[in-house]
Order: C-alpha cells, then sequence, then structure tokens
C-alpha cells in the first residue's frame, strides 16, 4: 500500500541555478569567442532561470514567515541608497553599469531570503556542497597552467587571483563543515591541503589576511578547549598530507611564493597601490562627507586609470561614494544580520548557519582588500542564510528543540 508522505517538498534544482547564477558574477561569452547582444551578459539568462524556477515551486513555499527576516531591509536599503547616489554623481562617472551590479545583487539577496524562508538549513548545505564542488574544479583548471595571470599567480576559470583565493578558503571552510557533519570522517579533511595550497599559490595577500581574521573571530567566538585525543588523528592526517603536497608540487611555486609573499611584500613594502587608493577614498570622504561623490564617482574624479577603477575596500568606498549616510547604512546592514544571527537560541544555529557565517565573515573580510561592491554580493547571500530561517509554527513550545521537518539533519 503507498503512504503519502507529509514532509514538505525541498528545494532543488533552483538552489544549484541560485548558486551558478552567484558564482559566475560578470562571466561574458566574449571570454569563449562569443558575442551576443543582451545575453552576452550570462547574468539575463540565469536571472531569468531563477526566476522561473522560483515562480514553478511558488505553491510550495506559500506564505511562509521567516525570523531574522528584517535583516534583509538594511541591506536592500544601502544598495537603494547607493542607486540614488546616482543622482549626484559627478560628471563623467559611468553609473549605467553599476546600477545594474547593485541590482542584481539586492536580487541575488531577495532570492535566498526566499529560499532561506522555505527551508534554511537545506538550502544552505546545498549550496556548501557547491562551493566545495567548485573549489574543486577551479583547482583542477588552475593546476593545469590554464588562465594563470601575469606572474605566475594561480586562477581559473576567467577569474583573477582576488576571485580564485575566495573559492579556495570557502573550499576550506567548507570541507571542515562537511567534516564535522559527517561525524568526523577523514576523508573530507583531504581536499584541505590542496585548497590551502592553491590559496597560497593565487598570491593573494589579501585573502591570507582574510583567512587571519577568520580564524581569530572564531576562535573569539567559540573559545575552543582543545580535546588533544580528538585532535591528534585529524592533526596527523592534514600534516602528512601537506608534507607530501609540499614536496611533490611545492618546487613549482617555491619561487613564486619567495619573491611575491618574502621580497615584495616585506622587503619592498609592496601594496599593489592599495595606500593609494585608500589615501584617495579618506581624501573624498572628508570633501564631501555627509553624501559623497555618488556611485562611480572615486573612478572619475580620482581618474587613476582603468585598473584603479575602485578602492578595494568595502567601507572606504561607500565612505567615499556614500559618504557617512552610506556609512551608516552600510553599519545598519552588518549589524541588523548579526542581530539576526545572534537572537536566535543556541539550539537553532545549525551547523549549516554557522558554516554559512563563517564562510560570510571571511568573504567580508577579502573585501577589505579587493573587489567592489558587485563582489560582495556572496557575503551578503551568505550572512543572510545564517541569519534567516524559517519561523517556527504559531503555538510551538519555547523550550525545548523542535524538530522541524525542514530543518532535519540527517545523522
Amino acid at each position: 500500500m503507498t503512504t503519502l508522505s507529509s514532509e514538505p517538498a525541498r528545494p532543488g534544482l533552483v538552489v544549484v541555478v541560485a548558486f551558478i547564477a552567484a558564482l559566475a558574477g560578470r562571466f561574458t561569452l566574449t571570454r569563449l569567442g562569443l558575442e551576443v547582444p543582451l545575453l552576452n551578459d550570462v547574468r539575463v539568462v540565469l536571472f531569468l532561470g531563477v526566476l522561473l524556477c522560483l515562480l514553478l515551486e511558488a505553491h510550495r513555499i506559500g506564505p511562509r514567515a521567516a525570523a531574522g527576516g528584517y535583516c534583509v531591509l538594511p541591506v536592500v536599503g544601502l544598495h537603494g541608497y547607493q542607486v540614488l547616489s546616482a543622482t549626484w554623481a559627478p560628471p563623467g562617472a559611468i553609473v549605467g553599469p553599476m546600477i545594474g551590479d547593485l541590482a542584481a545583487v539586492v536580487f541575488l539577496v531577495v532570492v535566498y531570503y526566499t529560499l532561506a524562508k522555505w527551508d534554511r538549513d537545506h538550502v544552505t548545505r546545498i549550496t556548501l556542497y557547491c562551493f566545495h564542488a567548485a573549489a574543486w574544479v577551479y583547482f583542477l583548471a588552475a593546476s593545469t597552467g590554464r588562465g594563470h595571470a601575469p606572474g605566475g599567480r594561480w586562477a581559473a576559470l576567467g577569474g583573477g587571483p582576488n576571485v580564485f583565493v575566495r573559492v579556495m578558503m570557502l573550499g576550506v571552510i567548507t570541507s571542515l563543515y562537511l567534516y564535522v557533519r559527517s561525524g568526523s570522517r577523514l576523508r573530507w579533511l583531504v581536499p584541505m591541503p590542496c585548497f590551502m595550497f592553491g590559496a597560497i599559490a593565487s598570491g593573494s595577500r589579501g585573502g591570507m589576511a582574510a583567512l587571519a581574521i577568520t580564524v581569530f573571530i572564531a576562535l573569539v567566538a567559540i573559545r575552543p578547549k582543545p580535546r588533544w585525543d580528538a585532535l591528534a588523528k585529524p592533526l596527523g592526517v592534514l600534516t602528512v598530507l601537506s608534507l607530501v603536497l609540499a614536496v611533490t608540487a611545492g618546487p613549482t611555486i617555491a619561487s613564486f611564493v619567495q619573491s611575491r609573499f618574502v621580497e615584495a611584500t616585506v622587503g619592498q613594502g609592496y601594496t599593489s597601490d592599495r595606500d593609494v587608493l585608500f589615501a584617495w577614498a579618506l581624501r573624498l570622504f572628508w570633501q564631501r562627507p555627509l553624501l559623497g561623490t555618488g556611485i562611480n564617482g572615486f573612478h572619475a574624479i580620482a581618474n587613476l586609470g582603468e585598473g584603479e577603477r575602485y578602492v578595494h575596500n568595502l567601507p572606504l568606498s561607500v565612505a567615499a561614494e556614500g559618504g557617512f549616510v552610506g556609512l551608516t547604512f552600510l553599519g545598519l546592514a552588518w549589524f541588523g544580520l548579526w542581530h539576526a544571527y545572534s537572537r536566535a537560541p543556541r539550539r537553532e544555529r545549525s551547523p549549516e548557519a554557522r558554516a554559512a557565517a563563517y564562510c560570510g565573515i571571511f568573504i567580508g573580510a577579502t573585501c577589505l582588500f579587493s573587489g567592489d561592491y558587485f563582489d560582495a554580493r556572496l557575503m551578503w547571500i551568505l550572512l543572510v542564510l545564517a541569519a534567516v530561517r524559517p519561523a517556527p509554527p504559531a503555538g510551538a513550545p519555547a523550550e525545548g528543540r523542535i524538530a522541524y521537518p525542514w530543518s532535519r539533519v540527517p545523522t
């Protein structure tokens, strides 16, 4: 006899399509040697695909409420204000593409908010698996030698080294997540040395600094008490794998690491002109402290060339182009996400939510050293997944763990 399952339907294909749309970024068909008007920007096709999937699943999502959903409003408000700042951008500022980027970020945030309302833990789990798979794809592509940046820095699939290091470190964090969630199965630790090798080979000093910031925040938040009996085996496995990788593949990038990290950074104090960019951003902020220059005002006024179109620091970029009002929106957006996450009872902070939080913190830390507004999209997405969760059913007891069908974690 066939029995009907009472378990709610879970999102599937729409999560994968949304992930591809978020990761693809500004990928254009010209990188493949194609030129198709309108469809050249793959975001158009992918976003339409996400919308179609959501429309097909709308009857399954229903009017479900979200706990912590208020944190999305300041994020949308920040990007809406940045779009509005185009009205006072200086002459010569090219605002059209930036408005499109900001609208794309809002679209992705709203999509993931909708998915988080539906089934946050399941959506986050699929997303973390996708990041892990993407890290392998990027690592294997870069290991062939194709797509490397000038100077031998590792990169892949049309993205630069700063994009590559983000994917590699997300691979490291998701490896730890999968190790913990699987009940400490050591096979999930095997990729970590590979991804760390790729991160170092990218030559991204900002990525390494972002890793240090993330580890510091994690240690302060978790305050772990070392259990050497439990740590001995995984640390031993990681040590052996790291030594094998260093012996077999280390010589291929040894001279590059020496020149990039030691000689250029420590010996010569090379900063990739970040000091110049940061100084210009502060100068523009002090000149227009309330509203800033408007979007793309930094590039239009500083005129440092095509290679330096943005500040490579999210807070300073918002300060220069959005002024004190923009910084207020940015602060409210971060505070709202933290508040929504911290207000959740500890019993409701699933491994998926914690992993998404640390992934988002890492991407946010990289935004202090590289990228523009659109490059911060993964930070907003991951932090929304960490903070927003399906609201408990009406009348549910306040104490004790509630086994919601949509948040069941398999053992």
